[in-house]
């Protein structure tokens, strides 16, 4: 389940004898991708073109409203299996019934790290309690010989308590595990933050004791550079979601300001309802290409940088950069083959023209990808995933959101 060496492969032939050699010519051999942010969801394509506030409203909600622990599993068994097919080998989820979710990532065989989308408002009282996420926490962290790992989660802010917020502090220090949440997508939080704390939901967020190593917060669009520095300070992760941010036209995060300060920024997709796609690759050219023309400068967030946030940077945002997140001896075998034998990709120049780097953040897609490897098992050869059957799911995952949207339409009528 470990690499043992890297090195030539003569050096490598020399030294090792393999029961199975595996021909990599023409392709990229790089660690797994790792999705620092994602929901599982069915409602993809169903949804689109709206505002965050309306589309929250109007969709997601309604649709948390009537999901089940079994319709929960039929949407993080198709999210994970395109997140596998893609080049993720790790991913944050932050979804509903997470004990099926955990059932879903070991039969795919993804690494994952769960975090209910938990709150004690009264208006969502459908969401996961505390109560709830202790007792995943207590019952699946370590799931799977160790690919599954349950954080504390809180869905937003506004939607709850101050001890519910001192509680998954507390939670998170005597389970030794993450918290993961949103904050500062869109501009109307700072009224909403003033509102509620009297001050910026990040300066509220280091006085409850929310900000640290151990902390990944989604988004982060609209930050004062006093929260900025806080981030920094406190190496907080954040998520950057380059594609649902422009899609739902939240903002653009200050990126390479938090680097500067100090945080960890990695990224995520966000949820399929909001990104459309679980393809890594996408929101690696997206985040690139976004700070480069908001500010006007070809030169920020170049490839190799970028190529980090979707690797070693997201295995440091899950407090597992030594483990996973770089092909090194002693860490865990979650490599991808990338295919670069396409029209695409053409040219491949190595030497003093070097370009592979650069072809694997701007022009190579999700289905460049060949074979998957997690804790050393072949989990996907030539596109063929091992343990699904990509048209059973295909199906079933359909005839579930036919009946979602069916029982959601009826559910507004009777609202």
């Amino acid at each position: 389940d470990k690499i043992v060496d890297v090195g030539k492969t003569d050096a490598i032939s020399n030294k090792y004898k393999a029961d199975r050699i595996i021909d990599a010519k023409k392709k990229a051999v790089m660690p797994g991708l790792i999705n620092t942010h994602i929901h599982s969801d069915l409602i993809r394509g169903t949804a689109d073109d709206l505002p965050l506030v309306p589309w929250l409203d109007n969709f997601v909600w309604p649709w948390h409203k009537i999901l089940t622990p079994d319709i929960a599993y039929v949407t993080s068994l198709l999210t994970y299996s395109e997140s596998l097919k893609s080049g993720t080998t790790c991913l944050l989820d932050m979804f509903r019934f997470m004990h099926r979710c955990a059932d879903a990532a070991k039969e795919v065989g993804i690494r994952a790290v769960l975090s209910p989308m938990a709150a004690d408002s009264p208006e969502y009282n459908y969401l996961e309690s505390f109560g709830d996420n202790e007792k995943l926490v207590k019952e699946r962290n370590g799931f799977a010989g160790g690919r599954v790992r349950i954080w504390f989660g809180m869905e937003w802010p506004y939607m709850s308590s101050d001890e519910f917020m001192r509680k998954i502090v507390e939670g998170s220090k005597k389970y030794k595990v993450g918290i993961h949440t949103h904050s500062s997508e869109i501009k109307d939080e700072w009224e909403m933050a003033m509102n509620r704390f009297g001050k910026h939901s990040i300066e509220a967020f280091d006085d409850k004791g929310l900000l640290g190593k151990n902390t990944v917060i989604a988004h982060c669009c609209w930050l004062t550079d006093k929260e900025r520095r806080l981030l920094g300070t406190t190496k907080t992760n954040v998520a950057h979601c380059s594609i649902s941010n422009q899609k739902l036209a939240d903002g653009v995060a200050p990126v390479p300001e938090l680097i500067k300060y100090g945080a960890n920024v990695s990224l995520g997709t966000d949820g399929l309802k909001e990104n459309n796609t679980a393809d890594m690759f996408e929101v690696m050219k997206f985040a690139s290409l976004l700070h480069k023309v908001t500010r006007l400068e070809a030169t920020v967030l170049p490839a190799m940088q970028t190529l980090e946030m979707a690797t070693i940077k997201g295995a440091q945002s899950l407090g597992l950069e030594k483990e996973i997140g770089s092909i090194e001896p002693g860490k865990r075998a979650d490599i991808i083959l990338v295919n670069l034998h396409k029209l695409r990709l053409t040219p491949v120049l190595f030497g003093e023209y070097f370009n592979v780097i650069s072809h694997l953040v701007y022009a190579a897609h999700g289905d460049d990808v060949e074979t998957v490897i997690v804790d050393g098992k072949t989990v996907m050869e030539d596109r063929v995933l091992k343990n699904i059957d990509e048209d059973k799911l295909i199906k079933t995952a359909t005839e579930t959101t036919e009946r979602v949207m069916e029982t959601r339409k009826q559910f507004l009528l009777k609202a």
